[in-house]
């Protein structure tokens, strides 16, 4: 660990202070730190643990390598599922960020509203508001009453095309209601 630790200080002599080296030195890499004590005694129980596991599955990964030497085919499948999988997790996470990003905009966009109102209300006064909320409100209702007549009329139009069967234009007569092509219309 000690070779270790000159190259990690060296790494980083012109990078981080002094006084940040010398207590990395003497808190981290120092062999009498908890750090370090826990390491020892980690790296020992894994080297335990792995050389009681090691007979069993060594024969275990011998096979499976042997087999996957044998048949590429399995390579090659693995790879493309894992490229698949990984684009897969791409474009989700472009997905979930293009959402965040939306309802953020959103978001912000109403509090923005509510901002502007609140300022509209406060420079203009209660009374002013309500009585410009109350003439919006009458010529909206006034040009969905036009909208609204208009769209009637269309359709009684279009309802009295469509029980007399044929064009208004023209004054043929097509049958089922107006809705199949006449023969000399040229498309």
């Amino acid at each position: 660990m000690e070779q270790g630790g000159s190259i990690i200080r060296e790494a980083l002599q012109g990078i981080v202070p002094d006084q940040a080296l010398d207590v990395l030195q003497a808190h981290l890499q120092d062999p009498s730190t908890t750090v370090q004590t826990v390491w020892r005694h980690t790296s020992a129980v894994a080297n335990k643990v792995g050389a009681v596991l090691s007979p069993l599955f060594a024969p275990i990964f011998a096979r499976a390598i042997q087999a996957l030497y044998d048949s590429p085919d399995i390579v090659v499948l693995a790879f493309v599922l894992g490229t698949f999988v990984l684009m897969l997790q791409i474009v989700v996470w472009i997905h979930r960020t293009m959402m965040y990003m939306t309802r953020l905009a959103f978001r912000m966009m109403g509090w923005a509203l509510f901002i502007a109102l609140l300022a509209v209300v406060w420079r203009r006064g209660p009374e002013a508001t309500i009585r410009d909320v109350v003439v919006f409100v009458s010529k909206m209702t006034g040009y969905a009453a036009l909208v609204k007549d208009i769209w009637l009329s269309e359709y009684k139009k279009f309802d009295a095309q469509t029980k007399r069967g044929g064009d208004f234009s023209t004054g043929q007569r097509a049958p089922s209601g107006g809705y199949s092509r006449s023969g000399n219309n040229g498309w």
